[in-house]
């Protein structure tokens, strides 16, 4: 009796005690952990919204760029930090939702176990991009042309297992076209260059990178899966214009946090992102560059994170693809 009393009392002590950090939550910079190199879009993203979120609490936002085995070690060094609310994560589909199918071998962290959601912050789209050389100047035609000499084309990728290499598998799938995948290390320019000179035939990469590419005419944007049709891009249709509505791969970026962080504290952190992405200097700063601002519940996160797993799931493993 008198221990159960006791626990009782240490556990309402707690909850007093973590609320009440809740309410002055933070007292002391932020550490948002980006697991790619500086430069690149997650990194520019996770700057953005740590502008906003640092005016909104007072205390500085420090991006912390950790990147290395295409985001697997700042995944690991995320998810093992302490669950106080000091550390966030800045979440996208490779470690997250392709990786644990794509490895062979366990990975340092398990997503579901490790993490606990937040926020979405923004979502970006694909426009799949042809080689100026290739005989098809609209998606029909170069459906057409790849079915009836199936295997003779190239696709390019920044590698396997990236949103590129992923997005473009996703639509080969959809179409039932056949094309020989080409990995480029490194960043998607390669891949831009390969497509100008006709090396390879396809490439399905962010909008923000092909924007200037198509406009100039160098390369051709047959199709982009956003649900419109972007300001940028009035004359390239989206997909489902097109009759492939299923075509909608999206790059997201979501804020994690490690799973024991406390609820009081997730929910300050939650609030503060949902803020910050509602920010309309922030909504405009992400237009510009190609993306949309977008928050969710942590709820509808894990949802969005469950449904992309096993979308990422069935793809992998039809097309045997592995990462020993």
């Amino acid at each position: 009796m008198i221990l159960r009393l006791t626990l009782a009392l240490l556990a309402f002590w707690f909850a007093c005690l973590t609320n009440a950090n809740a309410q002055d939550f933070p007292t002391k910079p932020v550490r948002f952990v980006v697991p790619y190199a500086a430069g690149g879009s997650g990194d520019l993203l996770a700057r953005l919204l740590g502008d906003k979120l640092a005016k909104l609490w007072g205390q500085q936002v420090v991006v912390d760029n950790k990147p290395g085995a295409g985001g697997i070690i700042g995944t690991e060094s995320a998810a093992h930090a302490d669950p106080d609310g000091y550390t966030i994560y800045l979440a996208t589909d490779g470690p997250i939702t392709i990786a644990p199918t794509l490895h062979t071998k366990p990975l340092p962290y398990d997503w579901r176990k490790d993490f606990a959601p937040v926020s979405m912050m923004a979502v970006g789209y694909q426009i799949l991009l042809s080689s100026p050389k290739l005989p098809a100047a609209n998606l029909k035609e170069f459906i057409a042309l790849a079915k009836s000499q199936p295997g003779k084309y190239n696709f390019a990728s920044i590698g396997i297992g990236s949103a590129p290499h992923m997005s473009a598998e996703y639509f080969l799938s959809v179409a039932d076209l056949k094309l020989t995948h080409v990995p480029y290390r490194g960043s998607s320019q390669q891949s831009i260059a390969a497509l100008i000179s006709g090396d390879v035939q396809m490439f399905v990469v962010g909008t923000s990178t092909a924007v200037p590419f198509v406009q100039a005419g160098t390369v051709r944007g047959l199709a982009v899966t956003s649900p419109r049709r972007l300001d940028s891009l009035p004359d390239t249709p989206t997909f489902a214009e097109l009759g492939m509505p299923n075509v909608d791969y999206s790059i997201w970026f979501a804020v994690l946090a490690p799973s024991a962080t406390p609820p009081a504290i997730l929910k300050k952190l939650h609030d503060g992102i949902a803020a910050a992405v509602a920010d309309p200097d922030y909504k405009r700063q992400l237009q510009t560059r190609g993306f949309e601002a977008q928050s969710n519940t942590p709820a509808e996160l894990a949802a969005f994170l469950d449904k992309d797993f096993q979308r990422s799931k069935v793809l992998i493993e039809k097309l045997g693809l592995k990462i020993e």
